[in-house]
């Protein structure tokens, strides 16, 4: 009876202890959701996930220079503090403002900077403040320095120090997990005597990107970027479709065939030389695919994913231009055959410096572990019209009479020469069964 008293006395003890548990328990978790990071509408710089860096770590991982908090104090860009720190000082110097008043204005900025990264930032007030002062006055003197060397528009400058870090550098400012607020920037070029927009400066260093193109402006007018990766996107856009009537045929998310079907279906490649700005406006028509000139260069795989990244996290199904455009591309090139076949029409450029192998290997990577769905797909028409012209077999069988005997003049001489023969052999059986039934009785 007594052990069992006692039994009873160390189970009621552990419910009781249990019970006073529970309280600290809940205000635990409590406090843990109260300390949660708000996501608010300005909330547009994201890590990228661990499945993408597989893919390819140094597309999204900085190099050389740490911009913002993510990567911030990392012991590999120490070095370059230094440099930033000198920036910061030519900055003040120019706009003859002490580090003092810098900093109070910085101060302005932290509780709408903070929203604008996808996770809680585990930095001390000062620091946070230091890191968006320190970081934005070097990125406008970078890209002020670029605009000037790119437009050669202050030649005596001495552009020694900005031709030695360029390279190391540059892919390292447009990463998504690398950015700052780009109202950061544009308050700090604000306090500058420059009479040339900010817009202008950033357009030009983008633009190397892009491949010269021009700026859609027409975003600028709708919204204001969110920080340099989105600065890039504005570079991009579909062209407006008409006669949307049947919305169902367009979300359908149609692949086309690859560029060797198209060839051996007798489909023509051309580079689209009408609009510069319009990257994404692939036609169709009367057997002529037409595609504006893409530049395949060192950056641009780092570029492109990072953009993917962004729309992947950032942008609604509906406006997923880049994703859609890549999509497509990605479909079209399968092998090396094909990039072969839009390198000859002069639509793609390979820059990289290696084989074709590797452009069509890019492709086919870059839209891997990326949320290709949207409410309507842009190229679902083209991509059906090319099915229907490949299912054609007119077009195959001329496709294939081209390729075998009007391939070279030689072949077509050969076979205008056994084309003679044939007619000549059959007027010659005519001719003798003719000459037959009038002998007979």
């Amino acid at each position: 009876m007594e052990d069992d008293h006692i039994e009873t006395y160390d189970l009621n003890k552990k419910i009781d202890e249990v019970e006073l548990e529970q309280p600290h328990v809940t205000i635990s978790m409590k406090n843990m959701l109260e300390k949660l990071h708000p996501i608010s509408e300005e909330c547009s710089i994201y890590r990228v996930s661990k499945r993408l860096h597989n893919i390819n770590d140094m597309a999204y991982t900085p190099q050389a220079i740490s911009i913002g908090p993510f990567h911030h104090g990392q012991k590999e860009f120490m070095a370059m503090e230094q440099l930033k720190l000198r920036f910061l000082d030519a900055y003040l110097r120019r706009v003859g403002m002490g580090i003092e008043d810098a900093f109070e204005i910085a101060q302005g900025w932290e509780t709408r900077a903070r929203k604008c990264y996808a996770e809680h930032i585990d930095m001390k007030s000062d620091n946070f403040v230091k890191m968006m002062l320190v970081d934005g006055a070097f990125l406008v003197e970078f890209i002020r320095m670029h605009y000037q060397w790119a437009t050669m528009t202050q030649p005596n400058l001495n552009y020694t120090l900005f031709q030695a870090i360029h390279v190391d550098i540059y892919r390292d400012l447009i990463l998504l997990e690398n950015q700052l607020p780009f109202f950061i920037l544009e308050c700090l070029l604000d306090k500058c005597s420059s009479s040339t927009p900010f817009v202008l400066f950033t357009s030009t260093f983008c633009r190397w990107y892009t491949g010269a193109r021009e700026l859609i402006s027409d975003k600028l007018l709708t919204k204001k970027p969110n920080h340099l990766v989105d600065f890039l996107s504005f570079y991009y856009a579909l062209p407006t479709v008409t006669g949307k009537n049947d919305k169902l045929k367009y979300n359908k998310r149609e692949s086309p065939p690859t560029a060797t079907e198209l060839w051996e279906a007798g489909v023509e490649f051309q580079k689209a030389t009408e609009d510069k700005r319009l990257i994404m406006d692939i036609r169709f028509k009367d057997g002529v695919l037409s595609i504006p000139h893409l530049e395949i260069h060192d950056a641009f795989e780092t570029y492109v994913r990072n953009l993917l990244a962004y729309e992947h996290y950032h942008i609604g199904d509906d406006e997923r231009c880049l994703i859609q455009y890549v999509y497509f591309l990605d479909e079209l090139i399968s092998t090396e055959r094909d990039v072969s076949l839009l390198v000859k029409a002069g639509i793609i450029t390979n820059n990289i410096g290696g084989n074709n192998e590797d452009v069509s290997k890019l492709f086919n990577d870059l839209c891997k572990d990326i949320n290709i769905s949207c409410d309507f797909y842009y190229y679902a028409d083209i991509s059906m019209d090319l099915h229907k012209y490949c299912e054609t077999w007119w077009h195959r069988s001329m496709a294939s009479l081209r390729r075998d005997y009007f391939n070279t003049p030689w072949a077509f001489i050969s076979f205008l020469a056994a084309t003679f023969l044939v007619l000549l052999t059959s007027m010659q059986a005519i001719y003798s069964a003719i000459s037959y039934h009038k002998s007979k009785p």
